[in-house]
């Protein structure tokens, strides 16, 4: 058996390239979707030439519109075919897809333009060739794709840009939100940049493809489904939260959602994506989420990039964990990192749902009051006791109104315990993040 890899990635790179200073948020998803367009016309080409193992598809697929930009970056395919038939098919069937792409863009006189605007990679080799580098053929293809996407190829040249004149047209077609309709429209100048991956991904494709190769269908069967089954990931993202979904495939996701919306709050959409995934994919894996909460005037690349890092941060942490930052205007920043299962996360979401939705009230002299006795409060927890005695002392003339808020700060501390400043700071950060977004309510 032969195989046959290719990707066109790594795609967020080229798609902020192509960036302008007006409508920002619409060329991203715009570019996304031209990207995800033209994977699917390269599927369309050679599925019947080839069986494709990565990413999951059939006819009903490859004819049907969808909402996101659902075909990721890279295929795998293999064939019994020999490797210079795969190339001389392939090759064939590549110059199908650019054209049909030129067509809709200009025309088919550009379509070598438009290869030189994105990167292409191609990989065909044996069973026995791949082996030596892994035993399991998926990941010695993912290997390979890996390193090519850091062989930057395509020429970008703003006189030349194609993909610029797809997302052009592709606005004008399609409505898409901007950063205004997000945050500011519904109450805030916030909004949360989300990006998620999977996690033990790579421990799954090992366990189940390197028995038999293609059992990677299965698994690539099931995250299609994860996006698309039931109420899909854009009716979640775009209708259900008032959000922009900006790319959904592999194991993937970047949006653009609210802190809050009606009694939804951002961390509600994480936790459907994160419940949605254990269901749809399996309860062996899970997401980890970075999380970007951005002034809508802030430099969209910059807010997207900072997403992308805490993503790296929170995978980097621990497994099913959500890295978040809040960036404010004047470009001090809060940030904090909880594993999903953690009492933390549970009484911080509750905290913060009750915060927002305005069911709870802390007190304004709350952080003065904390950081002002910073040091006795470790000291508290190095001497291995709880907090209790000393909020009563501190908040002691505190509201009824602000007791329900004060007991639920009380329990975030007493499940951090925090015995240094960077304990302190952690939590103490956690609590600003929630107070900066009350504060921003107009």
């Amino acid at each position: 058996m032969n195989y046959i890899a290719y990707t066109i990635g790594p795609i967020y790179e080229t798609i902020l390239d192509s960036l302008t200073n007006d409508h920002k948020t619409k060329r991203l998803q715009a570019g996304s979707r031209y990207f995800s367009h033209f994977m699917r016309e390269v599927l369309k080409n050679i599925h019947n030439e080839f069986e494709i193992l990565v990413p999951y598809v059939n006819e009903t697929i490859l004819d049907k519109e969808y909402n996101m930009g659902l075909f990721h970056d890279r295929f795998i395919a293999q064939s019994d075919k020999s490797v210079e038939e795969i190339k001389k098919i392939f090759a064939s069937k590549l110059e199908e897809s650019f054209l049909t792409m030129a067509k809709e863009i200009e025309g088919s006189h550009i379509a070598r333009d438009l290869y030189k605007n994105m990167d292409n990679h191609v990989i065909v080799a044996s069973e026995e060739e791949l082996k030596k580098l892994d035993e399991n053929i998926i990941f010695a293809l993912n290997k390979i794709l890996d390193a090519k996407e850091l062989q930057k190829e395509f020429s970008f040249d703003i006189e030349k840009n194609y993909i610029q004149i797809y997302q052009e047209k592709h606005i004008q077609r399609n409505r898409v939100k901007n950063i205004e309709d997000i945050s500011k429209k519904l109450g805030f100048h916030y909004y949360a940049v989300i990006t998620a991956d999977g996690d033990k991904m790579g421990a799954k494709i090992k366990k189940e493809a390197t028995e038999d190769v293609k059992n990677i269908q299965n698994l690539s069967e099931k995250l299609f489904k994860f996006f698309t089954d039931d109420e899909d990931i854009y009716t979640i993202t775009n209708e259900k939260f008032g959000g922009e979904l900006i790319y959904a495939g592999g194991d993937d996701i970047l949006a653009f959602v609210p802190v809050k919306r009606g009694e939804m709050t951002f961390l509600d959409y994480i936790e459907i994506l994160n419940k949605r995934f254990k269901e749809k994919v399996g309860e062996d894996v899970s997401l980890s989420f970075g999380v970007n909460i951005a002034y809508y005037k802030y430099p969209l690349r910059d807010a997207i990039e900072s997403a992308f890092a805490l993503l790296h941060q929170a995978k980097e942490s621990a497994q099913n964990t959500l890295a978040l930052k809040i960036t404010k205007h004047s470009g001090q920043y809060f940030e904090t990192i909880f594993e999903f299962s953690s009492k933390k996360y549970e009484f911080y979401k509750k905290l913060t749902d009750d915060v927002l939705r305005q069911e709870t009230k802390l007190p304004h002299s709350l952080h003065h009051s904390l950081k002002r006795y910073e040091q006795a409060i470790i000291k508290v927890y190095e001497d291995e006791r709880t907090v209790d005695a000393m909020f009563e002392t501190l908040f002691n003339d505190a509201t009824d109104e602000h007791k329900k808020g004060l007991n639920e700060v009380k329990k975030l501390f007493n499940e951090y315990k925090p015995k240094s400043t960077k304990e302190f700071d952690d939590v103490f950060s956690s609590l600003s993040i929630i107070k900066f977004l009350r504060e921003d309510r107009k």
